[in-house]
């Protein structure tokens, strides 16, 4: 798709430069963005413009900080400390994160962060104005900044204006905790085009707008007084070459990370999360010690992998879901190990792209289980990965947005400990021929919903607003 406009992307982070200038494997960027969008911002001469990620004692007063990559500009803007304790810390990622991923009795309401998150949608909008031009499309991303099509609008700004949001949208009546609900979802209907992963999200949404606001949707506009929006499902991928088998010999293997000696009747299961309390992680640790229980002859022929990368450290909900998490390995560690075996690693750290294409293709089962995911990449990310020839099975949450497209996995409910053990148990058991068919099934729809593609048909479809 050839955009014949400038594309602004707007979201709460800047990725660093390296991001724009790395070949091949690199380092993944946050959720494929990068790779999704770098190919039409360097052919129209993009902008991405957002926060820096550092924070200053006292309010910033100056300007953006403007950098050039090839024909790709990077704008930043820093925060000071209170606003990201406020909006960042506080009321995005304690009030809307919960509360967007169904977890009511995790949400926290607290006044001044949602007047913080106002202000700094406010301020992003007037540092951005004066970057834009008039033909420009100006794609912003994620529940940060719901409010920033509101307060471009209200600053004059009449050009092309697309939201996407990167996480579930709840059922009406978990939307409605949020006492600013239906302001917020009057500054979402100020953007041309709201893209969702998934058409239950789309639904979900379409019902908390008629719920809280009362406008008509006619299966693709809601209109509500003056206001009018496009709504649809724009399924996110990944860039499936960047996962593809690793040659012979490559030096990034589980049994080289682990220190391990090669042993082909082992079976490694492999978990590759964010620490997030949504991703379910004690929830699968349960699975496997309810494996070891019921398969004891399994024992010393089965490792498990949790690679668990630092995130949001200094927010409290996620401080004890690591101090849960350790608990529990070490819990099911003294339990079950014995001489020369220890049925869990815990790898509290993150890793190259290249490293975990590596790390997925040894796997012989992958469990991606979260509780509530907007969509979740490490399931497509596997399935690229997989030696065509004898693949590894995809053990796949119900309750993610990949599971609606990717019914060749085996689709389980995490809540059901029991359950999703006998599912691994057969995952583990899966004569060659299963596993080969359910692969060349779901690489399918991973080439065909590629970043690429979501990236493509967002814009073209922005573009023809």
């Amino acid at each position: 798709m050839a955009l014949n406009r400038r594309l602004i992307v707007v979201s709460n982070r800047v990725p660093p430069g390296s991001s724009f200038e790395s070949q091949g494997r690199g380092e993944a960027s946050v959720g494929g963005l990068v790779t999704a969008v770098r190919a039409a911002m360097e052919q129209s001469g993009g902008l991405w413009f957002g926060w820096s990620g550092r924070s200053t004692r006292r309010r910033v007063t100056t300007g953006p900080t403007v950098r050039l990559y090839g024909r790709i500009q990077l704008a930043t803007m820093d925060l000071s400390d209170d606003e990201v304790s406020l909006f960042y810390l506080g009321f995005s990622n304690r009030t809307l994160w919960p509360l967007l991923h169904s977890f009511p009795t995790r949400v926290v309401i607290r006044h001044d962060t949602y007047r913080a998150y106002r202000r700094i949608n406010q301020r992003f909008a007037q540092a951005l104005m004066p970057f834009l031009r008039p033909d420009d499309i100006v794609w912003v991303q994620d529940f940060h900044l719901f409010h920033l099509g509101y307060e471009l609008r209200r600053l004059g700004w009449q050009g092309k204006l697309g939201f996407f949001l990167h996480v579930p949208f709840p059922p009406a009546e978990i939307f409605s905790i949020l006492p600013w609900a239906s302001d917020t979802l009057s500054s979402l209907l100020q953007y041309d085009l709201v893209g969702l992963h998934d058409d239950r999200y789309v639904h979900n949404l379409v019902d908390t707008l008629n719920f809280k606001l009362g406008g008509e949707f006619d299966g693709e506009n809601y209109r509500y007084r003056d206001d009018t929006a496009r709504l649809g499902a724009f399924p996110i991928g990944i860039d499936p070459n960047s996962f593809k088998p690793r040659e012979e010999g490559h030096a990034h293997t589980l049994e080289n990370e682990l220190g391990l000696a090669d042993n082909p009747d082992r079976k490694l299961i492999l978990g590759v999360d964010r620490l997030d309390y949504t991703k379910g992680i004690p929830h699968r640790l349960r699975i496997f010690e309810r494996l070891l229980e019921r398969h004891p002859t399994l024992g010393s022929k089965l490792l498990y992998v949790q690679i668990s990368s630092p995130s949001r450290t200094r927010v409290p909900e996620y401080v004890q879901e690591k101090d849960q998490v350790e608990r529990l390995v070490g819990q099911i560690n003294g339990r079950f190990s014995e001489a020369g075996w220890v049925p869990i690693r815990y790898l509290y750290r993150s890793y190259a792209q290249s490293e975990l294409a590596g790390f997925y293709h040894d796997a012989d089962v992958c469990l991606v289980t979260p509780l509530r995911d907007g969509m979740n990449l490490v399931a497509k990310e596997f399935v690229a990965a997989q030696d065509t020839d004898s693949p590894g099975v995809l053990v796949l949450s119900s309750f993610t947005g990949a599971a609606s497209t990717m019914k060749d996995a085996v689709i389980v409910n995490p809540y059901d400990i029991e359950g999703t053990a006998e599912a691994t148990y057969r995952a583990l058991r899966m004569p060659a021929t299963e596993r080969r068919r359910r692969n060349r099934s779901l690489l399918s729809v991973v080439e065909r919903h590629s970043s690429q593609n979501w990236s493509d048909s967002f814009c073209a479809a922005l573009q023809e607003l």
